[in-house]
């Protein structure tokens, strides 16, 4: 009898720790998420003799590894913008940005979900991203 009463205690608590997410209290870590993007340069003109300038993306992130290249989407200004792109001014999946017929200057983005498992193709306008900018002058 005092087992069956015992018993009938604890089952409600352990539903409750369960429906409540049991395996973050049972001592799992949060999740390693992408918290910042920088892009480097930070400025910089398209002055060699293919008009290109290669880019660069570093993450920061909420453990460690602190410091990591994370997989990022490329764009001229906001990938998820419906602005035009400029004519003439391209960058392609690797950060190498070239002025063709464009002359001006553009934002560059680097753009990478904040949970570095999902792939970049999943990633769209309601995921939560980090982005980091730079200034592309094309003379």
């Amino acid at each position: 009898m005092k087992f069956l009463f015992a018993s009938l205690l604890l089952f409600p608590c352990l539903l409750s720790i369960t429906a409540c997410g049991g395996t973050h209290m049972m001592g799992a870590l949060p999740p390693r998420q992408l918290m910042s993007v920088t892009v480097t340069p930070t400025a910089a003109t398209a002055q060699n003799t293919f008009r290109q300038v290669q880019f660069s993306a570093m993450g920061t992130f909420n453990m460690a590894p602190m410091s990591a290249v994370p997989q990022v989407t490329w764009s001229i200004g906001n990938p998820f913008s419906m602005m035009p792109v400029p004519a003439g001014v391209t960058i392609n999946q690797n950060g190498l940005a070239s002025c063709s017929t464009f002359s001006g200057m553009v934002t560059i983005q680097a753009t990478a979900p904040t949970d570095p498992s999902m792939s970049l193709m999943q990633m769209g306008m309601m995921t939560s991203t980090v982005a980091g900018t730079a200034q592309l002058t094309c003379p």
